[in-house]
């Protein structure tokens, strides 16, 4: 009897040590599981079924039929500028039309796709409530719907050990560039971690590189998605008007973000071609697009006035 009380004794505590262990690892596997669960809420935020970029589609061609309206024109959103018009011998007549659309969704039209990271960049660019469509597909704004996240996720404790640092609270400190080169393919997670550091986010981990690409990849392919449903609206327009079934057509594209990013004009050709099957579309890089399209501008403005002069 004396020799089996401190045995069973001993078996007593090791059975609560376990206990207590068990307890710890569920209580950690728990908080695990529920952190992970709101990093992919607020991811899914940022990500766009096909029934959502189709109706980015519909609603960006209504704005587009309605600045082709004289009755209509002031009110749209989409400005359908005509640069170039000229008859021809059958009487149809050839039309040039400039489609500013950086401003879609000035009249609420993206108001259902737009999170809280896209109205905090809004809200603390030059123009509030300008540009919108521009504000959630162009290079200019990316990196800064990406350190919006950043800092949403790390005041949340999801990132970072939950230190905001100051150098992630400065505006246009995360460059839609350091958002190409984290999405690269080749990049290993060393290296993503090392241009986070360069940052000056020196207290960053592995699995912060991990969730950093993954917000980088998110943003990146709403901006390549919601870019593709606007170009599937106008080619199928372009087609309509031509009262065609199929139609092929080259796009000539310019930007840094197209060219640069690893998988931007890929996800955007394959939304457009999802969207608009019936168009058969060429994308050619343009070089020096807005300069060429200035001068080509310029020269009809001239040739117009000569014309009239005469």
């Amino acid at each position: 009897m004396l020799l089996a009380r401190p045995i069973y004794g001993r078996t007593g505590n090791i059975g609560l040590q376990s206990g207590k262990g068990a307890a710890m690892v569920t209580a950690v596997a728990y908080r695990l599981a529920t952190q992970h669960a709101e990093r992919q809420r607020i991811l899914d935020t940022l990500r766009l079924s096909r029934e959502q970029l189709l109706e980015v589609k519909r609603r960006l061609t209504e704005e587009m039929a309605r600045g082709l309206s004289k009755q209509t024109h002031d009110q749209t959103s989409v400005k359908m500028l005509p640069t170039y018009v000229r008859s021809t011998p059958d009487g149809t007549g050839r039309m040039c039309v400039n489609v500013e659309w950086g401003a879609f969704g000035e009249n609420g039209e993206l108001d259902d796709f737009c999170t809280e990271f896209d109205h905090a960049v809004d809200e603390a660019s030059n123009f509030p409530g300008k540009q919108r469509y521009e504000k959630m597909i162009s290079g200019m704004y990316l990196g800064e719907i990406v350190r919006h996240v950043l800092m949403d996720f790390t005041t949340k404790g999801l990132l970072f050990r939950g230190k905001l640092s100051e150098r992630l609270k400065t505006r246009g400190i995360f460059e839609t560039k350091f958002l190409s080169q984290i999405e690269s393919d080749r990049l290993a997670m060393r290296q993503v971690r090392s241009i986070l550091q360069h940052l000056g986010l020196t207290g960053s981990t592995c699995d912060d590189s991990v969730l950093v690409k993954e917000v980088c990849s998110v943003v990146g392919r709403r901006a390549a998605q919601l870019c593709g449903a606007g170009l599937a609206a106008l080619v199928d327009k372009i087609r309509q008007n031509r009262n065609l079934n199929q139609m092929s057509i080259t796009v000539g594209v310019d930007g840094t973000l197209y060219k640069t990013h690893p998988h931007f004009s890929r996800i955007m050709q394959e939304t457009l071609q999802d969207l608009a099957p019936q168009c058969e579309v060429t994308f050619l890089k343009s070089e020096d697009g807005s300069g060429k399209g200035a001068a080509l501008i310029t020269a009809v403005a001239c040739r117009l006035k000569s014309e009239q002069s005469l």
